[in-house]
């Protein structure tokens, strides 16, 4: 029996930071969808089903990390 892989969603306004979590995690065998602000994390978020949310609480935005999470 073959497992389902999380789905994780990485949220980063830094598109390096996001290649990276995406190249590392992909190859631990997750399924990934990143999101280059907090507008588009929450779109993915609702859209997709999501088991774990890794995002950056100091983008660019004021606060926007941290709204993003409330």
């Amino acid at each position: 029996m073959s497992e389902i892989p999380m789905n994780i969603l990485c949220v980063d306004d830094d598109p390096d930071v996001l290649f990276a979590l995406d190249a590392f995690l992909n190859e631990a065998g997750y399924t990934v969808m990143t999101a280059g602000s907090a507008e588009d994390g929450l779109a993915a978020y609702t859209e997709h089903k999501v088991d774990l949310i890794m995002v950056d609480l100091m983008m660019e935005e004021i606060d926007s990390g941290i709204q993003f999470v409330r």
